[in-house]
């Protein structure tokens, strides 16, 4: 297997593991709901892994790959976080499957939208 695939697939092994901890925190304990939101985990990082490596900002060299997704997976975790707090403290919000698959696609389209528009203007 390929180095720079062998890294990526670490990033994202541990961003899933963060993910899964993330749901069972925010209540999400059915394995058909977490198999929903594994599915658009799952999705969404191909997609982003595809604009990455052909769309992404700096070089394609190794480095600067890693580093992106060393980026992605980060700040995805952190929204994340914040989203799994704030759906904890507001007792009129429920967080469930549907909403976290709204939080990773809406996040993975902003990412997209922002490594086109790197690569685009630089």
């Amino acid at each position: 297997m390929n180095e720079n695939i062998q890294k990526e697939m670490m990033i994202a092994s541990g961003a899933l593991v963060t993910f899964v901890m993330f749901l069972i925190i925010g209540g999400i304990s059915e394995i058909a709901d977490m198999a929903i939101s594994v599915g658009a985990f799952a999705v969404s990082w191909l997609g982003v892994s595809y604009f990455i490596k052909n769309y992404g900002p700096g070089g394609s060299s190794k480095q600067d790959l890693e580093k992106e997704f060393q980026w992605y997976a980060g700040m995805l975790v952190l929204f994340l976080a914040i989203m799994t707090l704030i759906g904890k403290s507001d007792d009129e919000l429920e967080l469930t499957a549907s909403v976290y698959g709204m939080f990773v696609f809406g996040f993975t389209l902003i990412w997209v939208v922002r490594s086109v528009a790197i690569k685009y203007f630089s």
